[in-house]
């Protein structure tokens, strides 16, 4: 009985910590995104006078069945790539071309600012969800929209969508090298 009772505690104290690392896993990502989305532009450099446009950031949410990943690009060449299960690239800013696409994307993001809607909560998107929150000097805005709808061109926002893309794409390319 002793021995059962035993071999019992141990298999949920196995269990426990199995759950307990890959709860730790998913926050990670979603710690530095919260990190993100309520930092203090100026503590990185990234001032009003130094960019002549509102928007300082992005973080683009894509939901899907069993996680999500965000992008992040910030304007002072930040650019990271997570995913929910903890996974992921950083230090893209670090190569031209991944600068080159960020910056490409975050010129975009100007021109679509005015689309999105204020907000002060940052809920992950849920499946083939996509959310673009544009980090602004003014806070934090808000646009949501189908992945689907984004890829075939059906939403306002889908040049936006296809830069985000591109950023990952050489985002993917530094990786496999």
């Amino acid at each position: 009985m002793k021995k059962l009772l035993l071999s019992a505690i141990t298999a949920i104290c196995l269990t426990a910590s199995i759950f307990a690392q890959a709860a730790e896993k998913e926050t990670v990502p979603m710690k530095i995104r919260e990190m993100v989305l309520g930092l203090d532009p100026a503590k990185i450099g990234i001032t009003r006078e130094k960019l002549k446009h509102p928007v300082w950031g992005m973080i683009m949410d894509t939901g899907f069945a069993d996680g999500s990943f965000s992008l992040i690009a910030l304007a002072d060449g930040t650019t990271s790539l997570y995913f929910s299960d903890g996974g992921g690239i950083v230090g893209g800013g670090e190569h031209d071309s991944v600068r080159d696409a960020s910056g490409y994307y975050l010129t975009g993001a100007q021109y679509f600012y005015k689309d999105a809607t204020r907000t002060t909560t940052f809920p992950l998107p849920g499946d083939g969800e996509v959310k673009f929150y544009f980090l602004s000097f003014d806070g934090v805005s808000v646009y949501s929209a189908l992945e689907e709808d984004l890829g075939n061109q059906q939403d306002k926002l889908f040049n936006l969508f296809y830069a985000a893309h591109g950023v990952i794409t050489e985002l993917r390319k530094i990786e496999e090298q």
